[in-house]
């Protein structure tokens, strides 16, 4: 038991941030050209929600929850080669897909609301975030711009931008209606995950 007790959080990783870091440019490596179709969906998807049609913000819905599918199968398929916990990490980011699936049908599917409470503007920061600032952080970080972590192909800019979308979208009920809750818990909590691994690789 003492022996237990003498291990700290950073005896648990198995990686350093360089590792991740190469992780990251071997994805981006592997999945170029791809880039662009997957920019092109994003494109697609946010003007999906703009569009004053139901039918549109049923497929925006969709196109998020195939963008969270996708990270689970690619990135943490990837990501397992490093950490023994990725087929977790990868079930949590399913499970995410699927209730997004739900928002698409038989929900109202992903909407934007007109900015008219701080909740809404909140979550257009925090969606320009995922998508441009959460990149260029990492850039600025002098990595490599393969190693651009970037929405659909990477976890964190994922499910920052997805907070940010959910919170800026108009569903039933507002805040009464429990999906947003239920979608919103997952991607804050892979959040915390990443936070705690970082914190942990950086003070190790």
């Amino acid at each position: 038991m003492d022996t237990w007790l003498s291990y700290r959080l950073a005896d648990l990783l198995m990686f350093s941030p360089s590792t991740y870091a190469r992780l990251i440019e071997r994805v981006n490596e592997a999945l170029w050209p791809g880039h662009w179709l997957i920019g092109g969906l994003i494109l697609a998807m946010l003007a999906l929600a703009i569009w004053p049609r139901q039918a549109a913000h049923r497929l925006a819905a969709l196109l998020l929850a195939a963008a969270w599918g996708w990270v689970a199968w690619w990135f943490f398929g990837l990501y397992a080669e490093i950490n023994l916990a990725a087929p977790g990490f990868a079930g949590l980011f399913a499970v995410q897909a699927v209730g997004l699936l739900l928002l698409a049908w038989p929900g109202p599917g992903l909407a934007f609301a007109r900015p008219a409470r701080p909740r809404h503007w909140l979550g257009l920061g925090l969606l320009v975030w995922g998508l441009l600032l959460h990149p260029l952080a990492w850039l600025m970080a002098d990595r490599p711009l393969a190693g651009a972590e970037l929405v659909a192909v990477t976890p964190d800019p994922t499910a920052i931008a997805t907070i940010g979308l959910l919170l800026a979208a108009c569903l039933p009920g507002d805040d009464r209606w429990p999906l947003r809750a239920l979608l919103l818990a997952l991607p804050l909590a892979w959040l915390a995950i990443s936070a705690l691994t970082w914190w942990t690789l950086l003070g190790a």
